[in-house]
């Protein structure tokens, strides 16, 4: 049988009343030792009790939730079907107000965070890590996502939160909010047998006459500055053009193989792919910038306890790779 709630009638009820009864009840029906558990008189405790069996009656019926006839007093059948019913509704009453404590405190929400290699291999772990210790109850989906869709996904709210890559931080958006988390270099991967690979640093014009893989540049448009360099360095560069891959894993594989140097993130090294060697990229500079990035009208608590262990993270003083 459905039973629906008809909130009109609901209203005439106090919860202060209902609580009088479910004492009354936990002290054997005892009016005296309940209100003297409550610090109160007993004539104005039987009062409640008095008004609560008038709210609940109606044109039709009286409702008596007391035998108040008999001694020891005892509870009506309607007082017990009561009784049994206010018990489970009071603790789900505790557990809503519970709930929505927790919630106000953001320890239980939902977050749902764009992520990739860059952080991935550097500072979410441990930003991970710390708040899942100190809100076990928070739900986190976390997303690998592409450049084109980081801020396309924050945009339409399926993303709570990115890791933006750009070359530079902007600030030209109103609608969104950001924060520098890391600055990204990137070296050279040789396959470990490379003529070049003695050079504790290699110049780019030593790359003149090398196969360079580059993943695609539609994907991330970052790696054009590489060409730029190269051009700035007076040559053409000679990059693979048959190859689309975006993974770090295939462009290891495919600079171990021989296919070519590959141009990587510095984070690349905690991988520890064998048959390749890591070497600084001499006298050029090539950095991307990594943000977090979120809606800047989201008021969402779980959003702003993320934010403040990342930055509790990066003010940590031990070093992370980046």
């Amino acid at each position: 049988m459905a039973y629906f709630m008809h909130l009109p009638s609901l209203l005439r009820l106090e919860l202060r009343q209902i609580c009088y009864f479910v004492l009354l009840a936990e002290a054997d029906n005892n009016f005296s030792e309940a209100a003297k558990r409550l610090g109160i008189q007993q004539p104005p405790f039987s009062q409640r009790i008095q008004a609560l069996e008038r709210s609940l009656s109606t044109h039709t019926a009286e409702v008596r939730l007391l035998n108040r006839s008999r001694q020891p007093i005892e509870l009506t059948a309607a007082g017990q079907a009561f009784l049994e019913e206010v018990q489970l509704a009071l603790v789900h009453l505790d557990r809503a107000v519970c709930q929505a404590q927790r919630a106000s405190q953001g320890q239980l929400g939902r977050l749902t965070i764009g992520i990739h290699n860059s952080v991935a291999n550097t500072v979410f772990p441990e930003v991970l890590k710390r708040f899942q210790q100190r809100f076990p109850d928070v739900e986190l989906e976390l997303r690998e996502v592409t450049v084109p869709e980081e801020i396309s996904l924050l945009k339409t709210h399926q993303l709570d939160v990115v890791f933006h890559r750009t070359e530079t931080p902007y600030e030209g958006d109103a609608d969104l909010s950001w924060r520098p988390v890391a600055q990204e270099s990137f070296l050279l991967v040789l396959p470990g047998h490379h003529p070049l690979a003695p050079m504790p640093q290699i110049p780019l014009r030593a790359l003149k006459d090398e196969a360079l893989i580059l993943p695609s540049l539609d994907i991330l448009p970052f790696y054009k500055q590489v060409i730029t360099l190269c051009q700035a360095a007076g040559f053409e560069p000679k990059v693979v053009n048959t190859i689309r891959a975006t993974g770090i894993v295939t462009l290891l594989s495919l600079a171990a193989a021989g296919v070519g140097i590959a141009v990587l993130p510095s984070h690349v090294q905690v991988l520890g792919r064998q048959g390749v060697v890591y070497r600084a990229i001499e006298g050029a500079s090539l950095v991307r910038h990594i943000t977090a990035v979120w809606r800047q009208k989201d008021s969402s608590i779980v959003l702003e306890k993320f934010l403040s262990i990342l930055q509790e993270v990066m003010d940590s003083p031990s070093p992370r790779p980046i």
